[in-house]
């Protein structure tokens, strides 16, 4: 590997590190409690998945469904999400509440302030620069993809 491809491999390599120790930080989003990376992005699935079940969220989000059951409960009890049995009386599907709501509203304007810098980058890339900035990342992604 040559030298620059091995500071990118760095790079990147540190930035999952940065991501791994956000996701352990449970963040103050304004409503009363404090809530991890993970579980504002199952509200935030819930909410682009208004009465999704517990199954599909697992699988949309690449976790088991234990998994997912936990963190649905945790969400329940601070009041984020919503359980109800629509549907069939087997199935409980998921809402969001006015409280979570506002969680992800705040959460989405911290990401944005955050990522405004790549995005004016990005605007500023040529075509050719952008074209492999998405080949890079696309590629990295099914890269790690490939190994869950």
């Amino acid at each position: 590997m040559n030298l620059e491809v091995s500071q990118l491999v760095a790079t990147f390599r540190n930035i999952l590190h940065v991501y791994s120790i956000l996701e352990k930080k449970p963040m103050d989003l304004g409503v009363g409690t404090r809530v991890y990376l993970t579980e504002i992005q199952t509200v935030s699935m819930i909410a682009d998945n208004p009465g999704i079940n517990i199954t599909n969220l697992a699988e949309i989000m690449g976790v088991t469904r234990g998994a997912i059951s936990q963190t649905v409960q945790k969400l329940a009890k601070k009041n984020l999400i919503t359980r109800s049995r629509e549907r069939n009386k087997k199935e409980i599907n998921l809402g969001i509440t006015p409280i979570g709501k506002k969680a992800r509203d705040e959460f989405n304007s911290r990401m944005k302030d955050i990522f405004t810098f790549a995005e004016d980058l990005y605007n500023e890339a040529s075509e050719d620069d952008r074209l492999v900035a998405r080949r890079l990342f696309d590629a990295i992604y099914q890269n790690l993809r490939a190994k869950i």
